[in-house]
């Protein structure tokens, strides 16, 4: 019985992909054995999965769209998910809302405008449909969400109207649909929050056995409501990449930015510099993901005023945990300095010295500080970075 629950835990994640309308802050299952074949040769692989309006009122907008990382190879993933108003600022574009990419060339012009958006590559794509959310929903036998407060709006135009009430319910298709889609007045950011909620509980619902019975009907819903090139139809593959992920080795993070109004229109408006440093540090090397396991102590041995705090905000970035930020036991360090305490921390140490043009210093305490490092900034950091 266990065999065929972790058998199934397996197919659940690829009903968690195709279940575009949400977020995916967890996509695949730990433990079990090292990958062998299947479609992904180099096991590095960037898949965009989106999910897109019907075009009963006018060509399709990709209502939710998400990027996700795999590098399987060493049991990581990393997510990004970016905002349907995502401002678009390319020369090669004529429309300025990443959705609107769906509108002019469908999927393929979506999976362009990101790989442009964010300099990457994009191996495989997956799309749906808000019916093909609702029924793949439903032959889950709905899913229970505790909403957090009444859940209202009504769009004449567009045709949605929600109320859903508060309190912990069964949503089925439908409901679920209204539940992930709801802008409150966080618009984008408070529904992503609800989506990260929303799937949370499908992942609850989908490892549980009692969803075995239904598996053939869920994969056939897949099959006839899933446009994709990856090869579900012949899911063994991709199951056999989905047993290498490990869940405590990924991280998702939404596309960095801020709203904005530009010419009366509403737009997400990255930056573009931190969404360098994410993209390079969660998509292309995954460090962001070895980073968060490690937190810092960052001291200002130089004098000026904030110089600490700057050096925090700008590691925060690169995925590290800040400990403490305070003063070293004088102002007069020329050069800064990385303090390690244990050897496995070597790597991560030499990467924050280049990034921190650092001396590097290896501490034997005889103590237990793996994950623990200190940095002391010198004359040399510039707060300004």
């Amino acid at each position: 019985m266990l065999e065929k629950l972790m058998d199934w835990k397996y197919i659940s994640l690829i009903i968690i992909l195709v279940l575009i309308g949400i977020s995916i802050p967890y996509l695949f299952n730990t433990e079990l054995s090292k990958i062998s074949g299947g479609p992904f040769a180099d096991n590095k692989i960037n898949i965009l999965a989106v999910g897109y309006d019907s075009d009963i009122n006018g060509s399709s907008r990709a209502d939710t769209i998400i990027l996700i990382s795999l590098n399987v190879d060493k049991n990581e993933a990393g997510i990004i998910f970016l905002p349907r108003d995502t401002y678009i600022n390319l020369a090669s574009k004529n429309f300025t809302k990443l959705n609107s990419s769906h509108v002019y060339g469908g999927i393929e012009l979506t999976r362009e405008t990101v790989e442009e958006l964010l300099s990457i590559n994009v191996d495989y794509y997956l799309e749906t449909d808000f019916k093909g959310f609702e029924k793949i929903i439903d032959r889950l036998g709905g899913i229970e969400v505790n909403v957090e407060k009444n859940l209202n709006y009504v769009d004449k135009a567009g045709g949605l109207y929600i109320n859903i009430p508060r309190g912990r319910q069964n949503l089925n298709g439908e409901e679920a649909l209204k539940y992930v889609r709801y802008r409150d007045n966080r618009g984008d950011i408070g529904r992503i929050g609800r989506q990260q909620k929303f799937v949370d509980a499908v992942l609850e619902k989908v490892i549980s056995p009692s969803i075995i019975t239904k598996l053939p009907g869920i994969i056939a819903e897949i099959n006839s409501t899933v446009n994709t090139n990856i090869p579900l139809k012949d899911i063994n593959p991709f199951l056999n990449t989905a047993k290498e992920i490990d869940l405590s080795r990924i991280e998702s993070r939404m596309l960095p930015g801020k709203p904005e109004y530009i010419n009366g229109i509403s737009y997400w408006v990255p930056d573009l510099e931190e969404t360098e440093i994410m993209v390079e540090n969660l998509v292309k090397n995954k460090s962001y993901i070895e980073n968060k396991n490690y937190q810092l102590r960052i001291l200002n041995g130089l004098g000026e005023s904030g110089a600490a705090g700057s050096a925090a905000d700008l590691l925060k970035k690169y995925g590290f945990q800040i400990e403490d930020v305070g003063n070293a036991d004088n102002y007069n360090y020329q050069v800064s300095i990385v303090k390690y305490y244990s050897d496995q921390d070597q790597s991560t140490a030499d990467r924050l010295a280049e990034l921190l043009n650092a001396e590097i210093e290896y501490v034997d305490n005889n103590s237990d500080l793996k994950g623990k490092i200190e940095v002391i900034l010198g004359q040399n950091f510039d707060p300004s970075v």
